[in-house]
């Protein structure tokens, strides 16, 4: 077989492989001598297609040295890394400076129903229990993605009147909405909201609108 110092090209060698362990050290030796095998056999001239092979498999046999090393390398690089963590953190301990306590970011959670199927129910529940004094049809629905919301807003739902101040004004822009009315859109939403597992919640505004947030979670 072939001398050992031959092999500078090698991945690794010389004073690299006494970072290895004993165990990935054992491994790149015996793949050393395979290659120096490899390579004793092809300066006996060997025929051209045993020649290919035997550089198949050198090539193949350094590849996999280059990669026990690069891999030997990452876990020092690591333990280096946590070496000098624990360091800073005794030499803080020493010095009583305490760690900053990192804010946990609230895990998302999946929702039970998805988008789509949480605002057609919400349409379906509200026409169907809450008393107004027009017809509302699914196309009276105004569905917009605010990013991290949907907004699902309709006009005329329910009953309305005009404040005290304003009882006899015609066409009033700020009706109130009954309290009748208030409390079956409350009532949809509260059980939509526990049935989907979104915290849903609505408004009235200007102009007789009914606003209802829905909060996008994990998969929307």
């Amino acid at each position: 077989m072939g001398g050992r110092g031959s092999g500078g090209s090698r991945g690794g060698g010389g004073s690299a492989s006494k970072a290895h362990d004993e165990k990935t050290q054992n491994l790149i030796n015996r793949l050393e001598n395979n290659l120096d095998y490899i390579n004793q056999k092809l300066k006996d001239n060997p025929t051209q297609k045993k020649e290919q092979q035997l550089k198949e498999d050198a090539a193949e046999i350094k590849e996999q040295i280059e990669y026990y090393n690069k891999a030997d390398a990452l876990k020092q690089k690591r333990l280096d890394a946590l070496a000098k963590a624990r360091a800073k953190r005794a030499e803080n301990l020493k010095n009583g400076i305490k760690p900053e306590k990192k804010e946990k970011k609230p895990r998302q959670k999946k929702a039970k129903m998805s988008m789509d199927s949480t605002v057609s129910d919400l349409k379906y529940n509200l026409r169907r229990n809450v008393d107004t004094d027009g017809y509302i049809s699914n196309s009276d629905f105004r569905v917009e993605d605010y990013g991290n919301t949907i907004n699902v807003s309709v006009r005329y739902l329910g009953k309305w009147k005009n404040p005290s101040h304003a009882r006899y004004e015609e066409d009033y822009d700020w009706q109130e909405l009954k309290s009748s009315s208030g409390k079956q859109i409350d009532k949809v939403v509260k059980k939509l909201s526990k049935q989907s597992g979104r915290k849903i919640s609505w408004g009235a505004s200007e102009k007789n609108w009914i606003d209802i947030d829905i909060p996008k979670m994990k998969g929307d």
